[in-house]
């Protein structure tokens, strides 16, 4: 125990030791619409790099372009050469320090580039807000991305800084480069709520401009919905503190609302307007970002386990990371009462005709993932629809294969207790994993057929076996699928089988 101890002190205490990368800003110092961001390097250091591209997000950003004015320093503080050698790398030689300026992601039209999604990015108003998404702050060296870091942030008075992370006197502390800007950070005179449900410390932070909505009322409607994902999780949470931090605003410039989740936070941009309309809004994104701290925090593969933030490598499996995810948030709120099954259905409705109507369902889903930063980008958005629905069609399949023991929410918990946060799975090992832990047979030849292949979901026939079924909706049939799809719904039978209520009662309530 106590070498457990004097290790982690020293890990805490010892980050400015020279085998570490020191980051400080000081928002108090806010020129033209740029921070100033100082660096401390480790000797050897040669290649300083900006993000491409960083998790969650699964589009190339370049947060390079935003920095400029970067200069390197000896050890005497002598400026020294430096290359820029694309809009995210520099390049120089026996640097210990560099300095340079950085403009915020959502106040920079005259920036020219893909336009970057709010809750990754970055917004600087002086005395107000400061939203630090610190990838696009902060560079890494290459090659040294596991070095320990800090950062030390200077704040204005009556503004306070909000985060997963804890900070001890305004410095944040983490082992390694991509754990730091996992982190985002909110500073602002926010209005927040703490809250304790079992192991874990949940902090509210939101920042209203015009004070329309309070943190305390989000978190009336956070409660309930924190109890059944409780419940779902198996009574604990993965994670032993986590933050929800939004931003209210009435200046919507991209159609770009929405949030970005992280490992023990999410980070939301919405509009500004009273709990009443907002709140259902509040939930149902917040049902989905908060899972993540299953997958993938606790469930990952090495493309994201070991993310390379200038050469991003896709998984194929998107299927799992959103769309069981998404599956997850919805079957949770059916699970926990906080909505019937005719409004579940519902919405796997919605999604069905969503994925048939807006996206090539032609496209075998693992290789949509892989190539979505390029040639399907614009079939990303099917990770929440077709996602959901392959989620539920695992799940019934697998709860038909096992009389209504196993499905997807025992499956999750069971391979994320095998690797947890720190243990990646080969992406090409996913199947065979899920048929080794679930001993179901033929499940890896389910998701090879439905999943790798490009067979039509068999929706139409699981939903039968708890009762439910997809039904048209227009007696006359249509040619075209997506028309076709339109006019379908998910609903339940008028007379289902005491077999099918049975394997009802256990998919929704175990």
């Amino acid at each position: 125990m106590f070498k457990k101890l004097l290790f982690l002190l020293c890990f805490v205490y010892g980050v400015n030791a020279q085998d570490s990368l020191r980051y400080s800003i000081d928002l108090n110092r806010l020129e033209n619409d740029r921070l100033r961001v100082e660096v401390k390097l480790p000797p050897g250091i040669k290649e300083f790099c900006f993000p491409k591209m960083v998790p969650g997000t699964y589009a190339i950003y370049h947060f390079g372009r935003y920095v400029s004015n970067l200069q390197a320093f000896d050890a005497s503080g002598k400026v020294i050469s430096v290359v820029r050698k694309d809009t995210n790398t520099f390049s120089f030689k026996n640097a210990s320090s560099l300095s340079y300026e950085v403009d915020d992601t959502w106040d920079s039209p005259e920036i020219k580039g893909t336009y970057i999604f709010e809750p990754a990015g970055t917004n600087f108003q002086a005395d107000t807000l400061f939203a630090l998404n610190t990838h696009a702050l902060l560079g890494y060296a290459k090659g040294y991305e596991q070095l320990p870091v800090s950062l030390q942030l200077k704040t204005p008075p009556r503004l306070i800084p909000s985060s997963s992370l804890i900070a001890k006197d305004g410095k944040y502390v983490a082992s390694s480069y991509q754990k730091l800007t996992d982190a985002p950070i909110l500073v602002a005179a926010a209005d927040t709520v703490h809250l304790h449900l079992a192991n874990t410390d949940i902090l509210i932070a939101v920042y209203s401009p015009s004070h329309k909505i309070k943190a305390s009322e989000i978190a009336t409607q956070l409660k309930p919905l924190l109890r059944a994902q409780l419940n779902y999780l198996g009574g604990r949470f993965p994670v032993n503190n986590y933050a929800f931090l939004l931003v209210m605003s009435a200046h919507l410039k991209n159609g770009s609302y929405g949030a970005l989740e992280h490992a023990q936070s999410s980070f939301y941009y919405l509009p500004e307007d009273s709990i009443s309309v907002m709140g259902p809004i509040i939930r149902d994104v917040s049902a989905h970002e908060f899972f993540h701290i299953q997958t993938p925090l606790n469930l990952h593969s090495d493309e994201i386990g070991h993310f390379d933030f200038q050469n991003p490598q896709m998984s194929k499996h998107l299927w799992l990371y959103e769309g069981l995810t998404e599956y997850a948030a919805q079957h949770m709120q059916l699970q926990g009462g906080l909505i019937s099954l005719p409004a579940f259905l519902e919405r796997m409705t919605e999604k069905y005709r969503s994925s048939n109507f807006s996206y090539d369902n032609t496209i075998p889903f693992t290789k949509m993932s892989k190539g979505v930063l390029a040639k399907y980008k614009e079939e990303y958005g099917n990770v929440y629809q077709k996602g959901a629905l392959i989620g539920l069609c695992l799940d019934l399949y697998l709860r038909s294969e096992t009389e209504g023991r196993y499905g997807t929410q025992q499956l999750i918990r069971d391979l994320s207790a095998r690797f947890g946060p720190e243990k990646s799975f080969a992406d090409q090992a996913l199947f065979d994993l899920i048929l080794e832990t679930t001993q179901v047979k033929g499940v890896e030849k389910f998701l090879r057929k439905y999943v790798s292949g490009n067979e039509e979901l068999p929706l139409a026939s699981l939903l039968v076996k708890v009762g439910c079924e997809l039904r048209s909706t227009d007696d006359k049939k249509d040619k075209i699928a997506f028309l076709s799809a339109m006019k379908h719904e998910l609903k339940e039978m008028k007379n289902p089988s005491p077999s099918q209520l049975q394997l009802r009662q256990a998919w929704i309530h175990h």
